[in-house]
């Protein structure tokens, strides 16, 4: 092994133009600094982490080299580098570093060609299914919660290399599809049945003792409920009726209680023991529900002197179900199928439906014959099957034989729909399609604000924001119900609405997108309120709070439930995994894996405070290994201790007064949620991410060296204006090459890793 950066490393600041075989380049000005530094450790195919610091110029001044120099200025400048058991680079050295790096980076990276990349075929997601459904017919499906869980590549579902299909999507999609189909038909007039019978005898028990089997009827002996699942087609106004008889006894009536999932509907009063029929009519939200029979006043007097008047029962022979009894009324997304359904001809009838239900959900124009095999099913299947095919469950590109073209401007209009509101593209974004205004970047810069601007965006923060932040886990967090209490899934759904409702209103109002991590407002609902011990929300929904200067921070991302829940153990707080989702999430520095052996601390179990855990890691620290990687991630997490492992603040544990300091790799101490919010905001990594995030789920690859160069090219150009929004970061993703373009030819391998 050398231990020294030959003395050809010298940098060429000026650019010479692509060669075949580009010439050497040196790295001049800051030679001295990385031959002390570096030279040890990265020199050779066993350099340590794969990175040839001698190799690395012999490429010459190419992507290779352009990505190496950038880790070289991510690494030094976070300290990371030379690691803690070499001496640490003068500050001088270090600004010098830095200098270059910035140097040749912003005068190479624009020169460099920026390729489309491929793109796999991608299956909709079933967020993405259902959205397209609501916004093809204004409808929704319970079937859609059966379909397999997606699969998540680079940490979102939308990446077609991850997402897979099996013959259990098949069945599941096909039941779905109609569905949708049947609800559509019920919803513009056509219901088929509209009553339905569920016998009482046949409905499960819930609570109570029991009933008994009193004939072909349920008898209730005592307080008991029971239970009948059922499914609207719309919502819409109901009849239930309910054939019931009951004896008597006590000075009221026999009471049975019909209640819709946690509503009360009805006390019907049964007032004799032969059977009557109790109908009510009252309007009823569409879809599954559960409705409950329960008789709630049972009596028994066993002296009264009338041996018929000594227990009060009640016995329910059925429970009818009719309707929808009002006419529907079309959703404004079905518009467009209520008007070709009003053609008189059976046949136009059904040409006018295919003709416009294929051009909308398959997201192009399709063929004439297309259309007459479509047609021929007449218009119920004709849905049942457009829904249920490949052109509609797989976003297709056209191929292009491996060259690297603009995308037709139907299949740019698709990708920029579902990038901004999960489905395919509206009347307005179609005709700019079809006229090929999209061709133009100012028009397609302004079709992406159009689509911001509406209540549709609100797909960014749940589904974008949800899998950025790791929002979508937190149903599988239980904390250990004896230390923390009162942990719900409506609390957890509390949770997460409050933090897609920050992003939601950084993206609404313009604001800087580093108030994603500081502000000066939060949002609470009633349950939040109390879990947070803030004066009480009354009514339902989330409202806004002003939050004071020393608690601006608390309003970010780093200081809700839904993080602090979501980086904890069951039984107490863990700084590494803070540290961590800080790491990955917010400044794309996701640390390696462990070394085998070292991902447990020694005598974790009995870890109960602070103050131990921090021991704990000191003596893991130590370790030459894994120091590296634990000097920053610990004190990024230690700087969030304030919050317990449910995210509610304290300011002492077990182990007494916690302390928050840290202490990064480069100096700088961070203390408390405040400071390390700034911190975060301070570290240009913090854009940079955001936007490469944005790339990814938009563009449905992973990002490759060189749209990591340009992408942190642009996130520094923006960070330099001042203010950085989402709508900023949104139009930088919608006009770079790799969104606008396609090619079907495999992208290249790095050979350089960042």
């Amino acid at each position: 092994m050398r231990n020294a950066v030959p003395t050809s490393f010298v940098l060429c600041v000026a650019l010479a133009p692509a060669q075949d075989t580009p010439p050497p380049v040196d790295f001049g000005p800051i030679q001295a600094h990385l031959t002390a530094a570096c030279g040890d450790c990265h020199d050779g195919e066993e350099a340590k982490g794969r990175f040839d610091l001698v190799g690395l110029p012999a490429r010459g001044f190419s992507a290779d080299w352009l990505s190496g120099l950038a880790r070289i200025r991510e690494r030094v400048r976070t300290a990371e580098m030379p690691p803690p058991h070499r001496e640490p680079l003068a500050a001088a050295d270090r600004t010098a570093v830095l200098a270059f790096c910035d140097s040749a980076l912003l005068t190479g990276v624009p020169k460099l060609p920026w390729p489309a990349g491929r793109v796999t075929v991608r299956r909709l997601s079933r967020g993405q299914w259902e959205t397209s459904v609501q916004a093809l017919f204004g409808v929704a499906t319970p079937l859609a919660q059966q379909f397999p869980p997606d699969d998540l590549g680079y940490g979102f579902d939308s990446i077609g290399d991850a997402l897979s299909f099996s013959t259990l999507h098949l069945e599941r999609f096909l039941a779905a599809a109609d569905d949708v189909a049947a609800r559509v038909d019920a919803l513009l007039g056509n219901p088929g049945p509209t009553e339905r019978r569920y016998e009482a005898e046949s409905m499960p028990l819930v609570e109570g003792p029991g009933i008994s089997q009193d004939g072909d009827v349920a008898g209730f002996y005592t307080r008991a409920t029971i239970v009948q699942k059922i499914d609207l087609p719309r919502a819409g106004d109901y009849r239930l009726t309910v054939r019931a008889g009951a004896d008597q006894a006590g000075d009221e009536p026999a009471r049975l209680r019909l209640r819709l999932d946690d509503r009360d509907l009805a006390e019907i009063d049964v007032p004799q023991r032969a059977m009557q029929t109790f109908p009510l009519t009252t309007p009823l939200p569409g879809g599954p529900h559960t409705l409950t029979l329960a008789f709630v006043n049972d009596h028994y007097d066993p002296k009264h002197p009338d041996p018929a008047r000594r227990d009060r029962n009640l016995r329910v022979d059925w429970l009818e179900l009719a309707g929808p009894l009002d006419p529907p009324v079309v959703p404004p997304q079905a518009a467009w199928l209520a008007q070709a359904l009003a053609t008189k001809d059976p046949k136009a009838r059904s040409r006018a439906v295919a003709q416009e239900l294929l051009l909308r959900a398959w997201r192009r124009p399709p063929s004439a014959d297309e259309v007459a095999r479509t047609a021929a099913l007449g218009p119920r299947l004709s849905i049942a099957a457009a829904l249920a095919s490949p052109n509609f469950l797989f976003r297709i590109e056209p191929d292009t034989a491996g060259r690297d073209e603009a995308l037709p401007d139907l299949a740019l209009a698709t990708r920029l729909s579902f990038f901004l509101w999960g489905c395919g593209p509206d009347d307005d974004l179609r005709r700019a399609a079809l006229q090929h205004r999209l061709a133009d970047p100012a028009q397609l810069a302004n079709a992406a604000l159009r689509l911001l601007d509406d209540a549709r965006a609100e797909w960014l923060a749940t589904d974008f924001a949800a899998q950025w932040l790791e929002l979508r886990a937190l149903p599988e967090r239980t904390p250990d119900p004896g230390r923390f209490p009162g942990i719900t899934d409506e609390l957890r759904a509390s949770m997460r609405r409050q933090t897609e409702l920050l992003f939601l209103t950084v993206l609404r109002e313009g604001r800087d997108v580093r108030d994603l991590l500081a502000c000066d407002f939060t949002f609470v609902d009633a349950r939040l309120a109390t879990f947070h011990g803030l004066p009480a929300k009354h009514g339902d929904g989330f409202e806004r709070r002003p939050l004071a200067a020393d608690d601006r921070a608390s309003g970010g991302v780093l200081g809700q439930a839904s993080v602090l829940l979501l980086t904890s153990n069951p039984t107490r707080t863990s700084p590494v995994k803070r540290g961590k989702w800080i790491l990955d999430n917010l400044l794309g520095a996701a640390p390696p894996a462990p070394p085998p052996g070292n991902d447990t601390l020694a005598g974790e179990a009995k870890i109960d405070s602070t103050a131990s855990f921090r021991e704990q890691l000191a003596q893991h620290r130590a370790k030459r290994e894994c120091a590296g990687c634990h000097v920053r991630m610990d004190a990024l997490g230690f700087a969030l201790e304030n919050f317990d492992a449910v995210g509610r603040f304290r300011t002492a544990d077990r182990g007494g007064a916690i302390d928050t300091r840290g202490e990064l790799p480069d100096g700088r101490i961070v203390q408390g949620l405040a400071p390390l919010a700034g911190a975060i905001a301070d570290d240009p990594a913090f854009v940079r991410t955001l936007l490469t995030r944005l790339f990814v789920y938009a563009v449905g690859r992973d990002a490759t060296p060189i749209d990591r160069l340009h992408l942190d090219a642009r996130a520094d150009a923006l960070r330099n204006t001042g203010k950085v929004t989402l709508r900023d970061l949104v139009r930088e993703v919608v006009l770079s090459p790799p969104f606008r373009r396609r090619s079907s030819a495999p992208s290249p391998a790095p050979a350089v890793r960042r």
